[in-house]
C-alpha cells in the first residue's frame, strides 16, 4: 500500500477548479512514481497476489475475519489517507428459483443455463459438463438496481445464435438470491418472426426508478418493472432501416438513471428518457419538438403528458441526435457514448457524451440537439473506450486504448488524473465504475478489482477462486457480486473513522471507551464520562456516536455505538456544577420552551434508532435490499416501502409505514397492497371470505370505533386498488365486492374500468358530475373494443351501440361533442345516427356543407346527404325542406354561373335574395346579356317562392346600386300601386343624387303626408316640407324645418306659417 502527502482532494465538491500538481497523483513512499513496475522488495504490483506491500489477499471465503479482539481498524485498508473497508453482506448464496427442483442442474451460481435446451437435450445433465460448457461459450451479464435494489442477471452466448443456445431467461433476483421474476427471451411474439436470438441483446440495466432496461442489437428497447411486467410496448430508439424494418446495428449502448442511449455503427445515435407521474409536466413542452413519445398500450391517449396537469404513469421520450452528420462533416468516427443525467446538468437535459477515433469527446444537449466538439486532444492521449460519470455528475473517468484512466472533470477544464494499468492488462477492463465519489474501480477477469484514488494511490482485491465477478455502482459505495456472496466496498464514513481508528481520541471516542468501561463494570467509566461533561464536548460525542451507528451494518456494532449516546445522554440530563435537572439529550434549541420535551439531539437519537431497525429489517436475506443510511435517506422511507411493494413485500411495507408514521395515503396504498397480496395467495377462499379478510387489513389502522366520516377519509380509494389487484389475479367476484365499498369516485372509476365494468363506471363518474371521469372511460372503451378484435367495423360498431344504448346521455353527449371537434365527422355521425338522433345528424352535416373551403361539387354532396338524413325523422320535414332548397340554389348559381361565363353572375350563397341581387348587378355591367338577366332573376324568385315585397325591395335596391335608374322607374310604373309603396323608390333617387325631379317622381305618389314630409327633409327640399307640414297645421314640423335648414329665406317662411297657423 502507497502512503501519499496530506492533501486536498480533488474530487471533493469543494475541491477548486484549477491545475493539479503531478506530484498529487503519484506518490509512493519508495519514490517510484510508476506503481506498476514490479517490484518483489516493494511490492507495489497491483495485480501481484504477493501481500508484500500490505494489499488485500483474503476472498470471500475469508469472511473478512480478523482476530478476535482486534480493533475495528484492522479490516481498514488505506487509499492514500482514505480508509475503505469491505462489507461482508450474504454469504452462500444460491442464485436461483426455490421452488424448481432441477435448480442445482441449471443455474451455476450467476451463470443459467437455457431451460429449454434442457428439454430438447436431456443427456446434457452432467453437472460438470455443463460448468465447463458455461464457462467457455457463454457470458453472463449482471447489473443492479440504484439505492441496493435488486439485480438482474442473463447469460448469453459469446458467438452468436447456435441450435443449442436459441433462448434464454432474464432473471430478475434480489441481492440474497431470491429470484422475484423471470422473462424469457425471445419474447413470444419475437419467436413467430424468428429475428431475434440471446446474442442480439446488447445491454441491460436499471434506471433509478426499478425500470429494467433491455437494448437489442437494432435499438430496439423493452422495459419491465421489478415483477417482470412489461411497461412500454417494444420500440426502437434509431430510425428503422432496410426492408425487414429492424433499426440499425449498435457498436455501443448504455443504461443511465433516467434512461438509456445507443450508438450505432453507422454513426448514429438517440437516447430515450423514462418520465412518470412524477415529473413535471412541463418537461415534455421544454424536450426537443423532434422527440417522439412512447406511451403504453393502456394509454387512452398520445396527447396525455405534457399537456396539463400530469404526465403518464410510465412514458417514454426518444430523442435522435444528429451525430452521424456531424461525424461526416468532421470526418472522425465514435468509439463509446456515456450519458450525464438532468439532475447533474444546468440545462436540466440529459448530456451525451461521445469519445471520437481522433482522441476528443463531442457533447450532445438533449433539448436542442446541438453538438459541440470539446477538443480535449491535448489532454487525452488515445481514444476512449469507456467512460462513466461520479455520482455528483463533476467528474467523468475514462479508458483509452493505452490502457490509460485518465478522470478529468465534466467541463474538461480539469484534469485530476493519469494512471496507467498496461502492466496488469492492455485490454479494457470488463467493468469500469465508481465506489463512491472518491475512487474509481476496474475489473478484469482473472486479475481481481482494481481501485485508483484521487493522487494516483491503489488497492487491488484479488477475489481469487470466485469464478464471476461484478461490480454494481452505487452513490456512496459499490457493491461486489460474486457467483456465491455479495459484499459492499465502500469508503469508511468519517463519522466512523474518527471514533473507531485505534488511538482515536476524538470526544465519541472517549465516550465509547467509558461506555465499555461502564459495560464491564468499571467504576472508572463514571469519571470518565463526567471528564467529557466537564469538557463541553459530551454532545458533541453523543452526535458522533449516534453518526457513526447508522452507518454501521453489524447490529452489534450499531447497539454498541447506541448504547454508548444513551449513556452519554444520562449525562446531559445533569448540569454538572449545579445538578440542575435540565434536558435530556442538551439544551433546547434557540426560541423553544427550556422544558420542552424532547430536546432535538434525543429525536435524533430516536429517529437513527428507528432508521437502523428499518434497515436492518430489508437487508435481512428474506427481504435483500443493501441500503446503506445515505441511500436511505436519499430514496426517502416512502421510497423504501415502495420498492418493497414493487418486489411483493407489502406485508413488511406496511409495517415499516405504520412504525414511522408516514403519510396516512403511504400507510394507506402499503396496506392495500398488503390485502391485494392476501386476495392474490389465498384462492382457496370463497369470493365473500378473501374480501372480508381484504377489509380487515385495510381497517389495521382505524380506531375500534371510529366515526363514519372518519372511516372514510382514512381507507378512501384502498378498496379500489385491492379490487384491481384481485381483478388481476383472477377474483373478479372479490373485486366487485370491493368496489361496493369504495367511496372515492376518483378511484373507483379507474378501478371499474380494469375490472371491463365500464357501464358502472360511467355511471359512477355521472353520478358524481365528473366530466373528466366519464371521458376517460369512454375512450378507455373505445380503445377496448379496438383492441379486442382486428376487425375496425366491428370495433366501432359495438363501441357506437354500447355508447347509446348502455351508457348515460351524459355520457352520449360527451362523446358527440367530442366528436363534433374532429377534421372528420363521419364518426360524429355514425354515434348520431345509431342514436336516432337524426336532427342533430342532419344539422352535422349541413354545417360541413358551409364550409367555405370546400367545393362546389363535395358541398353538393354533402348537403344531398343531409337531406337524405332529415328525410329519415318525420319531424324534420320542416329541414328537410330548407335543406332541398338550399341545394336547389346552389344547382342554379352553378347553372348561371357556367351560363354566363363569370363567377360574378351568382357567387356562392345561402340567400335567395343576395343571389337575385348578384344577378341584377350583373345585368348593369353586361348590357348585351341585361334582359335575360333580368328574366332569369324574375325565374329565380318565383322558383323559390320569394315574397313579393321582398322581391321589390331587392330589385329597387339593386337598381339603385348599379344606377339602373330607367330599369328603377320602369318597375314603378309597372303597376299603380307597388307592393312596397313609393317611398323606397324615393329613398332610392336620395341617396342616389338623383335631380329634384327625378326625386319628386316618387315622393309626390306617397300617399302619407307625414312619409311625405318625412322624404322632403332627407332631400334637403324644405320649401316643400314646410308646405307639407302647413298643410298639416304641426307646428312642430315647422320649427323643425326652421331649425334643421341654414337659409334666412326658408327661416323667414317657416316664421311666417307659423305666424298664419297661429
Amino acid at each position: 500500500m502507497t502512503n501519499v502527502m496530506q492533501a486536498t482532494n480533488p474530487f471533493d465538491d469543494t475541491f477548486d477548479s484549477g491545475p493539479v500538481d503531478s506530484s498529487l497523483r503519484v506518490n509512493s513512499s519508495n519514490n517510484n512514481n510508476n506503481p506498476f513496475d514490479y517490484d518483489p522488495s516493494a511490492g507495489i504490483n497491483p495485480f501481484a497476489s504477493t501481500d508484500s506491500a500490505g494489499e488485500d489477499t483474503t476472498t470471500l471465503d475469508d469472511n473478512l475475519d480478523v482476530p478476535s479482539g482486534a480493533p475495528v481498524e484492522a479490516s481498514w485498508q488505506y487509499l492514500g489517507d482514505l480508509p475503505y473497508r469491505r462489507v461482508p453482506i450474504y454469504n452462500n448464496v444460491r442464485w436461483c428459483d426455490e421452488g424448481n427442483g432441477n435448480s442445482d442442474v441449471l443455474n451455476y451460481g450467476l451463470s443459467a443455463f437455457p431451460r429449454a435446451a434442457l428439454q430438447r437435450h436431456p443427456e446434457m445433465l452432467n453437472p460438470k459438463e455443463l460448468r465447463e460448457l458455461l464457462s467457455t461459450s457463454t457470458v453472463t451479464k449482471v447489473v443492479g438496481c440504484p439505492h441496493g435494489g435488486p439485480i438482474a442477471s442473463v447469460t448469453l452466448p459469446i458467438v452468436g445464435q447456435t441450435a443449442w443456445f436459441s433462448q434464454t431467461e432474464i432473471r430478475i433476483m434480489t441481492s440474497a438470491g431470491r429470484q422475484l421474476a423471470r422473462i424469457d427471451f425471445p419474447l413470444p411474439e419475437m419467436l413467430d418472426r424468428g429475428k431475434y436470438s440471446p446474442s442480439d441483446i446488447a445491454e441491460v440495466g436499471f434506471t433509478d426508478r426499478t425500470t429494467l432496461v433491455i437494448l437489442l442489437r437494432d435499438s430496439l428497447c423493452l422495459t419491465y418493472d421489478l415483477t417482470g411486467e412489461p411497461l412500454l410496448p417494444p420500440f426502437h430508439l434509431l430510425p428503422k432501416s432496410g426492408t425487414e424494418g429492424q433499426g440499425f446495428e449498435l457498436k455501443h449502448a448504455t443504461v443511465f438513471e433516467g434512461g438509456a442511449a445507443v450508438l450505432s455503427i453507422a454513426k448514429q445515435s438517440a437516447m430515450v428518457e423514462f418520465l412518470d407521474e412524477h415529473d413535471d409536466p412541463s418537461y415534455f413542452s421544454s424536450a426537443h419538438a423532434g422527440a417522439r413519445k412512447i406511451f403504453p398500450d393502456t394509454t387512452i391517449s398520445d396527447s396525455l403528458g405534457g399537456k396539463g396537469d400530469s404526465i403518464a404513469s410510465f412514458c417514454g421520450l426518444v430523442t435522435t441526435l444528429p451525430t452521424a452528420a456531424f461525424a461526416s462533416e468532421y470526418f472522425y468516427s465514435y468509439a463509446t457514448i456515456a450519458v450525464l443525467p438532468r439532475t447533474r446538468t444546468a440545462s436540466r437535459h440529459p448530456e451525451i457524451f461521445l469519445s471520437t477515433t481522433d482522441n476528443s469527446v463531442v457533447v450532445a444537449d438533449a433539448a436542442t440537439t446541438e453538438l459541440k466538439d470539446l477538443d480535449c486532444r491535448s489532454q487525452i492521449s488515445s481514444p476512449i473506450v469507456a467512460m462513466t460519470f461520479a455520482p455528483n455528475g463533476r467528474f467523468l473517468a475514462c479508458f483509452t486504448e493505452a490502457s490509460m484512466l485518465t478522470v478529468i472533470s465534466t467541463t474538461f477544464e480539469t484534469k485530476v488524473l493519469d494512471f496507467d494499468t498496461s502492466e496488469g492488462s492492455r485490454l479494457p477492463p470488463l467493468e469500469m465504475t465508481w465506489c463512491g465519489e472518491d475512487s474509481v474501480v476496474l475489473h478484469w477477469k482473472n486479475l481481481g478489482v482494481l481501485m485508483v484514488g484521487p493522487y494516483g494511490d491503489w488497492l487491488r482485491f484479488p477475489y481469487e477462486n470466485q469464478g464471476n465477478l461484478y461490480l454494481i455502482p452505487e452513490m456512496d459505495c459499490c457493491r461486489v457480486v460474486t457467483d456465491v456472496a455479495v459484499e459492499l466496498l465502500q469508503r469508511v464514513p468519517p463519522a466512523t473513522a474518527l471514533l473507531l481508528r485505534i488511538g482515536s481520541i476524538e470526544p465519541a471516542a472517549m465516550l465509547l471507551d467509558a461506555t465499555d468501561a461502564f459495560e464491564n463494570g468499571s467504576p472508572a467509566s463514571d469519571e470518565a464520562a463526567k471528564s467529557i461533561t466537564d469538557s463541553g464536548m459530551l454532545l458533541e460525542a453523543i452526535e458522533g456516536c449516534i453518526d457513526a451507528a447508522v452507518r454501521e451494518f453489524d447490529i452489534t456494532t450499531q447497539q454498541r455505538l447506541l448504547r454508548a449516546a444513551s449513556y452519554g445522554m444520562h449525562f446531559s440530563f445533569k448540569d454538572g456544577s449545579r445538578e440542575k435537572r435540565a434536558i435530556m439529550g442538551g439544551k433546547p434549541e434557540e426560541g423553544q420552551d427550556e422544558m420542552a420535551l424532547p430536546s432535538p439531539l434525543t429525536s435524533k437519537f430516536v429517529e437513527s434508532a428507528r432508521k437502523l431497525r428499518v434497515l436492518n429489517a430489508v437487508r435481512n436475506p428474506s427481504v435483500g435490499f443493501v441500503m446503506t443510511s445515505s441511500q436511505y435517506d436519499s430514496i426517502t422511507p416512502i421510497g423504501v416501502v415502495a420498492r418493497l411493494i414493487a418486489t411483493n413485500r407489502s406485508a413488511l411495507a406496511s409495517s415499516i409505514s405504520k412504525y414511522l408514521s408516514l403519510p396516512k395515503a403511504v400507510q394507506l396504498f402499503a396496506r392495500a397492497s398488503k390485502a391485494a397480496a392476501f386476495v392474490a395467495g389465498h384462492k382457496q377462499l370463497s369470493d365473500s371470505d378473501a374480501a372480508q379478510g381484504a377489509m380487515q387489513i385495510v381497517h389495521e389502522a382505524i380506531p375500534s370505533q371510529p366515526s363514519k366520516s372518519l372511516s372514510s377519509s382514512v381507507i378512501r380509494g384502498g378498496y379500489a386498488t385491492v379490487a384491481m389487484a384481485a381483478n388481476k389475479a383472477g377474483r373478479p367476484g372479490v373485486a366487485n365486492l370491493l368496489l361496493m365499498l369504495e367511496t372515492s369516485v376518483a378511484d373507483k372509476v379507474p378501478a371499474l374500468i380494469s375490472t371491463g365494468s365500464y357501464a358502472d363506471a360511467v355511471a359512477v363518474a355521472t353520478s358524481a358530475s365528473d366530466a373528466d371521469l366519464v371521458f376517460h372511460t369512454i375512450m378507455a372503451y373505445q380503445k377496448y373494443c379496438y383492441m379486442s378484435t382486428q376487425d375496425t367495423g366491428r370495433a366501432n360498431q359495438a363501441f357506437m351501440s354500447t355508447v347509446t344504448t348502455k351508457f348515460s346521455k351524459e355520457a352520449f353527449h360527451t362523446l358527440r361533442r367530442y366528436m363534433s371537434t374532429l377534421p372528420d365527422v363521419k364518426e360524429a355521425l355514425n354515434l348520431q345516427l345509431r342514436a336516432q338522433k337524426f336532427t342533430d345528424a342532419g344539422v352535422t352535416m349541413a354545417r360541413r356543407a358551409l364550409d367555405k373551403r370546400k367545393d362546389t361539387r363535395e358541398r353538393l354532396s354533402i348537403l344531398a346527404e343531409s337531406s337524405r338524413v332529415f328525410g329519415m325523422g318525420k319531424e324534420n320535414a320542416f329541414y328537410k325542406t330548407c335543406t332541398d332548397d338550399y341545394l336547389e340554389l346552389l344547382k342554379d348559381q352553378e347553372v348561371l354561373r357556367t351560363k354566363y361565363s363569370s363567377p360574378d353572375v351568382a357567387p356562392e350563397s345561402s340567400s335567395v335574395a343576395a343571389t337575385i341581387a348578384s344577378v341584377l348587378h350583373y345585368a348593369a355591367i353586361n348590357e348585351r346579356e341585361k334582359h335575360r338577366l333580368l328574366t332569369d332573376a324574375d325565374k329565380i324568385a318565383k322558383k323559390f317562392r320569394i315574397p313579393e315585397k321582398l322581391l321589390w325591395h331587392t330589385k329597387v335596391r339593386a337598381f339603385a346600386e348599379t344606377g339602373l335608374w330607367g330599369n328603377l322607374r320602369t318597375l314603378a310604373d309597372s303597376r299603380a300601386k307597388p307592393p312596397i309603396g313609393f317611398k323606397p323608390f324615393a329613398r332610392a333617387a336620395i341617396r342616389g343624387n338623383q335631380s329634384s325631379s327625378e326625386k319628386m317622381r316618387y315622393i309626390e305618389r306617397v300617399s302619407d303626408p307625414e312619409e311625405r314630409y318625412g322624404l322632403f327633409c332627407e332631400a334637403l327640399m324644405w320649401k316643400r316640407a314646410l308646405e307639407e307640414a302647413f298643410k298639416m297645421k304641426d307646428e312642430h314640423r315647422i320649427m323643425n324645418v326652421k331649425g334643421s335648414c341654414n337659409s334666412p329665406e326658408y327661416q323667414m317662411m317657416a316664421d311666417q306659417l307659423l305666424a298664419r297657423l297661429a
